[in-house]
């Protein structure tokens, strides 16, 4: 497994082939930079001195065995790759999942609906992760960087639901079920917004309406089944959604305008933020800086030297 690789050499493991882009040395030769994952982590790997037919053999999706030399590279693991060979498997078993069990996280996020006292509220957020069912629990939260693995969308919705409670209890003038609704169905069109579970791409729907559009247009379906289209719970809820990503450049057609919808908005780029971070650091030795990581500005991150 990918998380029990500790020590430089040659080695063979079989994997997952999540990314494999192809480059070109200062010669013009093509290359493989690929990312390979199993239940346990990510690994990244270089396949160099190809023709620009063997680059072509190797695409995302396809389960191999990998064999090569295992190196660290700028304070991570690096798999220098001498061969490569197709395998048969599915790719649900090669991917990450949940740190907690998918029926933990069911119930923990329906116990939460059946604790709201706003009706209103409640029984949009209800119906709203009923349309979705199944799709709630199982999609990613995002095609890469952060919560990208089957039931991430779930897990990661849970994640900033439990640290909004805490900051409603903090923060008295804050109305604790909107901001819990807002959390929940943030990111729920996802499901729609990417193709499949596993190895998503994006959608028609995806890249031409997106998610935050589209889970504006599920709340609004529900509220008007429910005879509540005009209520000022409804509106509000929707401003959460619509105003999510904090900046109209990030893609939020308005900006959050209620403290809750702000909260939201922390709590997103928080949790995300700190899996990749995280993420970044888990093949890091202590004492000693992980690689750039461009979706957070090219920051290189320090594990610390206790951190065993």
């Amino acid at each position: 497994m990918i998380q029990d690789l500790n020590q430089e050499g040659k080695i063979t493991l079989p994997v997952l082939i999540t990314k494999a882009d192809v480059g070109r040395t200062a010669k013009n030769a093509p290359y493989l930079s690929l990312s390979l994952e199993d239940q346990s982590g990510v690994l990244d790997a270089k396949y160099w001195n190809l023709t620009e037919e063997q680059v072509k053999e190797w695409k995302a999706g396809m389960i191999v065995e990998a064999t090569g030399d295992l190196m660290r590279y700028r304070n991570a693991w690096q798999l220098r790759i001498r061969s490569l060979k197709a395998i048969e498997g599915s790719p649900a078993d090669y991917v990450r999942s949940a740190p907690e069990s998918m029926d933990t996280i069911r119930a923990e996020i329906n116990d939460l609906v059946e604790k709201m006292k706003n009706p209103i509220v409640q029984n949009v957020t209800k119906e709203v992760i009923e349309m979705k069912k199944d799709d709630y629990f199982l999609y990613p939260a995002a095609v890469r960087n952060h919560h990208n693995y089957p039931g991430g969308l779930a897990w990661h919705s849970l994640s900033m639901a439990r640290l909004a409670k805490v900051i409603a209890r903090q923060y008295d003038f804050l109305d604790e079920d909107l901001l819990i609704a807002g959390v929940l169905l943030h990111d729920i069109a996802k499901t729609e917004e990417y193709s499949a579970p596993v190895l998503p791409e994006y959608t028609p729907k995806g890249n031409l309406i997106g998610h935050i559009t589209m889970g504006e247009n599920l709340i609004d379906r529900v509220a008007v089944a429910l005879d509540v289209e005009n209520s000022e719970e409804v509106m509000l809820l929707k401003h959460m959604v619509l105003s999510h990503h904090g900046k109209k450049e990030y893609g939020s057609p308005v900006l959050p305008m209620i403290p809750e919808a702000e909260v939201l908005t922390l709590l997103d780029n928080l949790d995300s933020r700190l899996f990749m971070i995280h993420e970044s650091l888990e093949s890091v030795e202590p004492g000693t800086f992980g690689p750039k990581n461009f979706a957070l500005d090219g920051r290189m991150f320090y594990r610390k030297s206790w951190d065993k």
